[in-house]
């Protein structure tokens, strides 16, 4: 059992001023190094985190939660969704029709998604809009809204048009051409994500008019929480079994948020260097504490403290310096982690510079997400990873026999 005493002699091998300076300073660059590996850990992941919300809350603006494909429902689609609204508070359901489409304008020719739904359904896409009306679009016939970043690779603006190829032939005079059909662009909108880069929307009936179907693909659910999709999606599908496909958005980005999540998990690995080379650098610190020690080692042993006692204090020891390096570095991350954006700022004002230039990436800023599960899992793999390197100079010290030490004999 641990004693008093043991708690005393590790409290003093590590925070007294009785040893060599040398040694101190070992002992204390091995904490600084645990405190720095502690911290840039604690704050990767945070911005990490954030990152990946900031990335997940914007294209929940734009895709659907769940999405109701018909396969065997010859029922009325707004009927249906009706009834899904009314079934649980917090969902908003619109039938759509959706094709894969190819988009030309006199600068260029890009893929786009082509989305077509009611006027009173606007509410579906919480996206901004960069120029035009949104609800223009919805209420005029062939008129489209396209993403920001589609609109710009096409060169195109408000009133201009775009020619909109889909993937279905039409017999003509001319012989079988492609269906095709020249829009009006009547608003630009942003998610600020990489569906900008397809998003193109028009209404409901200027869709079927163009995809030359009197039917709807399904029906498109946005809810109040995104994280009960799944729920409610099996709910919805063992309602109408055999008749719908109800599809999250999990799934329909699946390698998506699977990327981001093995992103993460390689970067922890590899951060986690800096917590084990820092963990070495406590063995090298107690190694030169056993060997300073070696006569009182061996006094407290002529004095009655048995070899499992000698280990419990170098154990304790080293957890010690450990544990205040850990302490220092977690106090650090938190507090860098919660201030990153603020200080980041800063240094922009300060040096003049962009971290994200708004006009490359998505996002302008450095959001951060810092989570007590990422805090508890960095400060138990520190304080296991300082334990084990502790283990083996515990041993060594343990092993000094009292006779040889203080007679100056090597005992190693």
């Amino acid at each position: 059992m641990l004693r008093s005493i043991e708690l005393d002699i590790a409290r003093r091998l590590s925070f007294s001023n009785q040893q060599r300076a040398f040694t101190r300073w070992v002992a204390g660059f091995a904490a600084l190094g645990m405190a720095l590996g502690v911290a840039s850990l604690i704050v990767v992941l945070s911005v990490m985190n954030g990152l990946a919300g900031e990335l997940t809350g914007r294209l929940l603006n734009a895709i659907p939660h769940v999405e109701l494909r018909f396969q065997d429902y010859d029922g009325d689609a707004q009927a249906l969704a009706a009834r899904v609204e009314s079934s649980q508070p917090g969902i908003i359901a619109a039938p759509y029709v959706k094709r894969q489409v190819m988009t030309r304008s006199d600068f260029g020719t890009s893929g786009a998604e082509l989305m077509g739904l009611e006027t009173g359904s606007i509410q579906l896409l919480n996206v901004r809009v960069v120029d035009g009306s949104l609800q223009g679009v919805m209420t005029q016939p062939y008129h489209i809204a396209l993403g920001a970043v589609l609109a710009n690779s096409l060169g195109v603006g408000i009133g201009d048009s775009v020619e909109v190829v889909l993937p279905r032939l039409s017999i003509t005079p001319f012989g079988v051409l492609p269906r095709y059909r020249k829009l009006r662009v009547g608003a630009v909108v942003s998610v600020g994500a990489s569906p900008d880069a397809s998003l193109a929307v028009t209404s409901l009936e200027t869709m079927k008019k163009l995809s030359g179907v009197a039917y709807v693909d399904g029906i498109r659910l946005q809810l109040d929480d995104p994280d009960s999709a799944d729920s409610v999606a099996q709910r919805l599908e063992g309602e109408y079994r055999g008749r719908i496909n109800a599809v999250t958005w999990t799934e329909s980005y699946g390698s998506l948020f699977s990327a981001i999540r093995m992103e993460k998990i390689m970067v922890s690995i590899l951060l986690s260097a800096l917590i084990a080379v820092a963990a070495f650098n406590v063995v090298s610190s107690l190694t030169m504490s056993v060997a300073e020690k070696r006569s009182d080692i061996a006094s407290l042993r002529v004095l009655g403290l048995t070899a499992a006692g000698v280990r419990r204090i170098f154990l304790l020891h080293g957890l010690m310096l450990a544990t205040f390096g850990i302490a220092l570095g977690t106090v650090i991350g938190v507090l860098m982690s919660l201030n990153l954006g603020s200080l980041m700022g800063l240094l922009e004002r300060v040096f003049g510079w962009t971290l994200f230039d708004p006009s490359v990436y998505y996002i302008g800023g450095l959001p951060t997400d810092l989570q007590g599960t990422d805090i508890g899992w960095v400060v138990s793999m520190a304080l296991a990873l300082s334990l084990v390197a502790a283990v083996y100079p515990a041993h060594r010290a343990s092993k000094i026999l009292p006779v040889a030490a203080l007679d100056g004999l090597e005992a190693f």
